[in-house]
């Protein structure tokens, strides 16, 4: 169940990176490499949490070293398909 939530995830991630920053980028791109600030990063997370309809820990955002990495992690995190771990939810 992780691997297509992480792919989910990923492409997720990579659509709402380039609607964020302009530009596409790869899974192995890092955000701040990649040109994301902290102004940025902010609006990336919060469009992520409605996006993917769950709550995120921001640490995991810098703790990551790209995104294919940070989709894995919110995957392992959610523990489910996205939008299925909203805090509260029922299945």
């Amino acid at each position: 169940m992780g691997e297509p939530t992480a792919s989910r995830h990923l492409a997720t991630i990579l659509a709402t990176c380039a609607d964020v920053l302009g530009r596409r980028p790869d899974p192995e791109d890092n955000f701040f490499e990649f040109g994301g600030d902290s102004a940025t990063a902010t609006d990336l997370f919060l469009r992520l949490e409605s996006r993917l309809g769950v709550e995120l820990d921001v640490s995991l955002f810098f703790e990551t070293r790209d995104f294919r990495e940070l989709a894995s992690r919110l995957a392992e995190s959610t523990g489910g398909p996205v939008g299925r771990s909203t805090p509260g939810a029922t299945g």
